[in-house]
């Protein structure tokens, strides 16, 4: 824009001038990026100012043609040819010069020749419209300005190069020519044009120090972008170097649990085939110390391999149709022993809005389950942990069902039925303190030191959770309060699926009423465990009333009869064992006989037999089963002539 402005104010061409002596426009400041950009300078140089020099030259080619026809007539077309050549040379010989000299001689000095070439044209043109009488005398305060994107002592010496050279026309045409010049008015001219460029001089000079400033500044810039770029490319190097270590020591770690596993079957498969050929009580001992110790150490392993596997990027799920309650239950019992084992309460509760049938990962939400509540249980020294399951309201779209770039071969099918499940494991545990609540989905972190040392772990289970969780399209997290308990939350994003014909009328099965409603007494000091006992049975049609000891079963056995008394074993105040004693006491004076089922969390070899020698009728081992509860209870009952045999597995929360 600024090459183009100084051709339409003042017809003239000289636009060498706008580069200065290194060869690069000095308007945009002599930065790095340009000194490393020749071909763009030669470009500049050698093809645009050239054809910018020429449009001047046409312009004051036209200029002249006015002069001669309005001003000095009559008209000479020779005259005004010739005037023409000699310009069209000028232009032609100045390209040719820069196209062949421009690589051959420095920049600086033929850039500078060219500026002084340009001077004697304009003295040329003044001359031939007019000479003294010329109104072209003020292009040589345009010659000046030109500079203003140079330096100052630049516009300084061109600011006396144009009057001193003005001058020397002048003295030309009074001397040589012999012509009568009015002084007065030429040195008039003479002081305008040189008060004009010693103006344009000063008054650029704040701009040549804001330029220079702003030079300097481009350059740190651009030193700074290449230090920047440089260390970008090495910190990319050590990036690709440091996934490639990660990367081998994923498959390394893939590869050795891959063969510990082998040996490690082996030694489980000797074991147990050696405790079933009759050894000592001793070498019993012995054995299921092996064992014991073999299944913790095949754990590690799996846990560890299935790391590997994420962070190798080669785990997969591969989703199947199966029923979401099935799975829950045959989870928690085989953790129920575990439970039992230090008096913990283990309940489940799966909301009435949460389909049966479900299409996912069925090995991986058993594995996700496993680890919480096995976690769950090994972090409580009493009280309870309780599993809860409902269905959330989601807009987002079906996942990949993947987080990495390559696709699960197994994704979950698109359509409708797709719904997200939030499972949540509550433990009433030594809790976890808020600032560790992040950091313990890391790999081989726990939440204390001395936790590792009390309880045991590798620090990978929550970890590889986490992973799986992502994979199955949700998310994982934690609230806890220290010596409370911790509630571990997690989604997971699955597809309903339809059931078949004989799995519905299984289903349907479960909801019908039972022929003989039952009048049931349940003796439980949970609050949740009494929710889904009481649901269960309302369920089926039975008429239910909540004791929370024994002494309120004593009184109420005192005021209704009831077909059928279901006994916590664990309650306060009166246990139920002191319940059944006081009611077997009494029945020899009152001769009603009342059943006595009884549920607890002992899940232990004898624990059965000792409920029965101290007079219940029927035994349930929690976590509750609907189908064995609703069959043990409907047992003492009126006879039926249609059994349920076929009674599937549910869980429900009706709300």
């Amino acid at each position: 824009m600024r090459l183009c402005r100084a051709v339409v104010f003042c017809g003239y061409p000289l636009i060498g001038p706008m580069v200065d002596s290194s060869g690069i426009c000095p308007m945009e400041g002599r930065t790095e990026t340009q000194r490393r950009r020749p071909a763009d300078n030669y470009w500049l140089n050698v093809v645009q100012i050239p054809m910018l020099r020429a449009l001047g030259l046409a312009v004051l080619c036209v200029y002249v043609l006015l002069y001669d026809l309005l001003i000095a007539p009559p008209f000479s077309l020779a005259g005004y040819l010739a005037f023409v050549a000699i310009l069209a040379v000028y232009c032609l010989a100045s390209w040719l010069a820069l196209r062949k000299g421009y690589r051959k001689i420095k920049p600086v000095d033929f850039s500078l020749m060219l500026l002084v070439a340009d001077l004697f044209l304009w003295l040329l043109v003044v001359h031939r419209t007019g000479a003294e009488k010329s109104l072209l005398f003020f292009v040589g305060v345009v010659l000046v300005s030109h500079q203003a994107y140079t330096t100052f002592k630049r516009i300084l010496i061109f600011a006396h190069l144009t009057v001193g050279s003005y001058l020397l026309l002048m003295l030309y045409l009074a001397v040589i020519e012999g012509r009568q010049i009015d002084w007065r008015i030429e040195v008039l001219k003479i002081a305008y044009m040189y008060g004009a460029n010693l103006y344009l001089a000063l008054t650029w000079r704040p701009g040549e120090a804001l330029r220079k400033r702003s030079a300097e500044i481009t350059r740190e810039a651009t030193r700074l972008n290449w230090q920047l770029v440089k260390k970008s490319k090495q910190l990319e190097e050590a990036k690709l170097k440091a996934e490639a270590a990660n990367q081998a020591k994923s498959e390394f770690l893939a590869n050795m649990s891959h063969e510990i596993r082998t040996p490690m079957n082996a030694i489980l498969g000797m074991a147990e085939l050696a405790m079933t050929s009759d050894p000592t009580a001793e070498q019993k001992r012995y054995l299921a110390t092996v064992k014991s110790s073999a299944d913790a150490l095949l754990q590690i392993i799996d846990d560890i391999l299935d790391f590997s596997k994420i962070e190798a990027r080669k785990l997969e799920l591969h989703p199947v149709a199966f029923r979401l309650r099935d799975t829950l239950n045959d989870t928690l019992e085989v953790l129920a022993a575990r439970a039992a084992q230090k008096d913990l309460e283990l309940a489940c509760q799966v909301s009435n809005r949460v389909p049966d049938f479900l299409i996912g990962d069925e090995t991986r939400l058993r594995q996700v389950l496993m680890n919480l509540v096995g976690n769950a249980i090994k972090f409580t020294d009493r009280g309870e942990v309780f599993v809860r399951v409902d269905t959330v309201a989601s807009d987002r779209p079906v996942p990949n069902f993947s987080v990495y770039e390559k696709p699960s071969p197994n994704s979950l099918p698109e359509g409708e039925g797709f719904l997200e499940l939030h499972f949540v494991v509550r433990d009433t545990g030594i809790g976890i303190p808020k600032e560790k609540q992040q950091i313990i989905f890391e790999s081989f972190v726990q939440a204390d030191g001395s936790t590792t040392r009390r309880y045991g772990g590798t620090g990978l289970g929550l970890a590889i959770c986490s992973q799986l969780v992502k994979l199955m399209g949700g998310r994982i997290w934690v609230e806890s309060q220290v010596e409370r308990g911790s509630s571990f939350h997690f989604t997971v994003q699955l597809c309903a699926d339809q059931p078949t014909t004989d799995a519905q009328k299984q289903a349907d099965e479960v909801f019908k009423k039972a022929v003989y409603p039952l009048r049931v007494l349940l003796a439980e000091d949970n609050e949740i465990n009494q929710q889904v006992a009481v649901e269960f049975l309302e369920l089926r049609g039975h008429q239910v009333r909540v004791a929370s000891d024994g002494k309120e079963v004593l009184q109420a056995l005192a005021s209704l009869r009831f077909d059928v008394v279901l006994m916590d074993l664990q309650m306060p105040h009166m246990d139920g064992f002191q319940a059944t004693a006081a009611i077997r006491e009494k029945e020899k004076t009152t001769g009603i006989h009342v059943p006595i089922i009884a549920m607890t969390g002992y899940a232990m070899k004898g624990d059965r037999q000792r409920c029965f020698d101290a007079g219940v009728d029927g035994y349930i081992c929690k976590p509750i089963r609907s189908q064995e509860l609703f069959e043990i209870v409907e047992s003492f009952g009126p006879t039926i002539t249609q059994v349920n045999e076929d009674l599937a597995t549910l869980l429900l929360d009706k709300e």
